[in-house]
């Protein structure tokens, strides 16, 4: 109970302070502000996730005509 406590007060704060770096006088959009946290805060989480859903979706493009092919070379 305590962990989960933790968790939620410590993504709360993220979410909050990054909404208010960005947009401090409007009412926060927490969706907005948890997307915008994330994306400064761990964008290689992002690009994983992208290209996760790009590697999903190859075969329904293939069927569609398109042929996706990623490269990825480590820097």
């Amino acid at each position: 109970m305590y962990r989960w406590l933790i968790l939620s007060l410590t993504a709360y704060l993220i979410a909050r302070w990054t909404y208010l770096h960005i947009q401090p006088e409007s009412p926060p959009d927490w969706g907005q502000a948890a997307q915008t946290a994330r994306e400064s805060i761990f964008p290689e989480i992002v690009v994983s996730l992208l290209l996760h859903n790009v590697e999903r979706l190859t075969s329904l493009a293939r069927s569609c005509g398109f042929d996706i092919q990623i490269s990825r070379c480590k820097i």
